[in-house]
């Protein structure tokens, strides 16, 4: 019996009635049980703002005998139907939610969501186009939605949870996934017809085919020639070098080659004259290069690594964990190459004047990279669990990083 009137107690809190009173200045959202619309004015259900998603986050001002005044996540102040209001969410959606506005996925358990339609889309710190840009979105990002306004021009809220590091865009801009097939189509459409629509389609050709290297090189190509032909040039892409490693990715061998022309590569440092190789880096050999011992480095990744202690300098980081075999060992978790560092790959020595181009086409056939989110920085498989991580700035070496899958 009583973990029956337990039970029910919990299920009560979790639901709260504000009939009389509206929360107080600070206070943490609360969340619809059902998805629903927001409406202007009071007890006008013709005039709508905008539809919200199940346990969509609301503020709540006001209320009347049949509805609440709210607070919507983009700022939007109007009203909505009477309902339970929950304290937490739980992951839920109630019936009939339209899946034209709330999307999620084939999988149906994920945020509703929508994609950028657009290539570097502004996202601003406030609903207005005034406000401060705090970064650019890339072109098919998902985003969470839980509330869309029906009105032209409207703003959607897509920043952290509690509003602490607001971020908004327009909600014109939102839809579902771009396909490579469909903006290629599109983009043959206008070809040679309307000359700004074909460099537009040409960079989100671009842009998505970073992701797919069968098409990188044709979708270059074409952002090549429309550029051309418009007499355009774009300052901050290089495109005659992003074909030089989309060449290079045509020639990718399969992934257990690759492991086996990486191991025989025998990647290792060259510091200070001292040969290191990760996991037979000594504690003596610390010592000598002057590195300063310390227990903990803030921010380290825990997934891979279980180090014992650590050595840094200014820009330098190397963890000792301990082997299977009980011995401590250290890997370079990360340096710089300014400090005289060289990264030995094979017969290359790479350092602080290594060119990028050639670093591309000594090696290009191994790498990854993001280059639409984090172009020049190169990822090298360590294993089948890792990675090495080159940055390049300017053309030369400056960074290496290493990181490990969970």
């Amino acid at each position: 019996m009583l973990q029956r009137l337990y039970f029910l107690f919990t299920v009560l809190i979790c639901f709260i009635t504000l009939d009389t009173f509206a929360q107080s200045a600070g206070d943490r959202p609360v969340y619809t049980s059902e998805w629903g619309h927001l409406y202007r004015a009071e007890d006008n259900e013709r005039d709508l703002l905008g539809i919200f998603s199940t346990e969509a986050p609301i503020y709540v001002l006001d209320s009347n005998q049949t509805q609440y005044k709210v607070k919507v996540s983009n700022g939007d102040i109007g009203f909505i139907k009477k309902q339970p209001l929950q304290k937490a969410m739980s992951g839920k959606r109630s019936e009939g939610e339209p899946a034209q506005y709330f999307y999620r996925g084939s999988q149906g358990s994920q945020c509703p969501h929508f994609f950028v339609q657009v290539s570097e889309l502004r996202v601003r710190k406030a609903p207005n186009v005034a406000s401060i840009a705090v970064r650019r979105a890339r072109l098919n990002e998902l985003i969470c939605v839980d509330y869309i306004p029906l009105y032209s021009d409207g703003w959607v809220y897509i920043g952290d949870h509690f509003h602490e590091k607001p971020e908004f865009i327009q909600a014109k801009f939102l839809g579902t996934e771009l396909t490579y097939a469909k903006v290629l189509k599109d983009y043959l459409e206008v070809r040679g017809k309307d000359q700004k629509q074909e460099m537009v389609l040409a960079g989100r050709l671009r842009e998505i085919a970073w992701t797919d290297d069968k098409k990188l090189k044709e979708a270059l190509t074409f952002w090549k020639q429309s550029f051309e032909n418009a007499g355009v040039k774009d300052p901050k892409i290089d495109i005659d070098f992003e074909l030089l490693v989309a060449e290079r990715f045509q020639n990718r061998p399969t992934f257990d080659a690759i492991m086996s022309q990486v191991e025989a590569l025998l990647v290792h440092f060259d510091w200070k004259g001292m040969l290191l190789y990760d996991g037979k880096i000594t504690d003596n050999q610390m010592k000598q290069l002057g590195m300063k011992r310390v227990e903990e480095i803030p921010n380290m990744p825990e997934c891979g690594w279980e180090p014992k202690y650590y050595y840094q300098s200014p820009s330098s980081i190397v963890a000792f964990e301990e082997n299977n075999k009980g011995k401590l060992v250290g890997s370079v978790y990360q340096t710089s190459f300014l400090e005289g560092v060289v990264l030995r790959i094979g017969q290359e020595r790479v350092d602080a004047n290594y060119d990028e181009r050639e670093f591309v086409e000594k090696f290009g056939h191994l790498l990854t990279v993001t280059w639409i989110d984090t172009p020049h920085v190169y990822h090298i498989p360590n294993g089948d669990a890792g990675l090495f991580i080159i940055t390049f700035e300017n053309g030369k070496a400056v960074r290496y990083e290493c990181m490990f899958y969970c």
